[in-house]
């Protein structure tokens, strides 16, 4: 221990004295077990749920050039993709928003995104997302690349159901509009390096072939070969995916082979119930995003805000987690029973698609 002495200018300590003399020495909780809390100025109060109230944040409409913007679809490391309204057309878009300043420091991520735009300027296909227009901001330095609407992507589908897997049938389908797009691709000399094994290359259990601790050990499997296909995959898909999945380029199948293939060409029977399209961000029947901002530009007014209490949010969230509790439970129910004609049905419960914890930036005392 160091017992060195520190020596103090005798001044300086008289005046420290005199300053610090009226003030109560700093007491830590639990500093002493034997410490009287009460001599302590300290307390803690409780509010009710129902006294904490937010306001609704207002939605303020934003134009792009012609497009209406919408609420946020999905974000990704290049940037935003948001819901757009063509206010021409009133068609449904989709925009990917590219800030220059966060490309610059991605590794060629300028280039690779004007290679995207070139690329998709000359692809016309049915099963290849449509580019329809690119707007630039150099005040802002930020591009805007307006696409295609899709209503949802298949990773979300397949995460919405209890056992995370889709019925043969349909995976049988969504693989053959796979093998459209990329044999389009090929045939313009464009090689897709992002085809993701959750997307299609699904076991039949939900599981991905390739698995790892972490990402590092699972890219070292990948690169080695080293996969597991679940007992229960039978053929032919077993062969298919080995086929695929094979490490030795001269022996992985080509887009030919995987077309010819028993499991594709085979018409599969519907035995099971089609996975429907999840929600979006609650709304059942994927209602625009864009419409609450038009109308809070058309017919809102500053004069008559909206409150929610604390109370009212957490009894929204608790309701819609018992209404996915509830739908899970019936879904897995229909996979393994056929549903009874006289079967009651859940009533539907107008949600309150307004509330979002995120749309409420300030909170006010009752």
């Amino acid at each position: 221990m160091d017992n060195r002495i520190t020596i103090c200018d005798p001044d300086e300590e008289e005046i420290n004295n005199e300053i610090f003399r009226d003030i109560e020495p700093v007491t830590w909780i639990n500093d002493d077990p034997n410490y009287d809390l009460d001599e302590i100025n300290m307390f803690f109060h409780r509010v009710d749920s129902d006294q904490i109230i937010y306001e609704e944040k207002k939605k303020k409409c934003k134009f792009i050039g012609k497009y209406v913007m919408g609420d946020v679809l999905g974000e990704g490391s290049y940037g935003k993709v948001k819901e757009v309204l063509d206010s021409e057309t009133l068609c449904r878009r989709a925009v990917k928003i590219l800030k220059r300043k966060k490309l610059r420091r991605i590794p060629n991520g300028e280039l690779n995104v004007q290679r995207e735009i070139r690329l998709l300027r000359i692809l016309k296909h049915k099963n290849i997302i449509n580019l329809v227009d690119v707007l630039y901001n150099d005040e802002k330095e930020k591009m805007y690349l307006v696409m295609e609407f899709c209503v949802c992507g298949l990773q979300d589908m397949l995460g919405s159901t209890p056992l995370k897997k889709l019925p043969i049938w349909q995976a049988h389908d969504y693989f053959c509009q796979l093998l459209d797009g990329l044999e389009y691709l090929y045939s313009k000399g464009i090689v897709h390096k992002d085809i993701k094994p959750g997307n299609l290359l699904l076991a039949l259990d939900g599981q991905y072939p390739f698995q790892g601790d972490n990402i590092y050990k699972l890219y070292e499997n990948i690169g080695k070969g080293e996969y597991t296909i679940p007992e229960e995959v039978e053929e032919p898909l077993k062969s298919l995916i080995e086929g695929m999945l094979q490490k030795d380029a001269d022996k992985r199948f080509t887009l030919q082979q995987v077309r010819k293939h028993p499991w594709t060409i085979c018409r599969h029977p519907r035995t099971q119930e089609e996975v429907p399209i999840p929600p979006l961000k609650g709304h059942k029947w994927h209602s625009m995003t864009v419409l609450p901002y038009l109308m809070e530009y058309h017919y809102g007014g500053d004069d008559n805000p909206t409150y929610y209490t604390e109370h009212q949010l957490n009894e929204e969230k608790r309701l819609q987690e018992m209404d996915k509790i509830s739908e899970d439970q019936k879904t897995t129910w229909n996979s393994h029973n056929k549903p009874n004609s006289h079967q009651s049905k859940r009533r539907w419960r107008k949600p309150i698609s307004c509330i979002n914890v995120k749309k409420f930036p300030s909170c006010k005392p009752s």
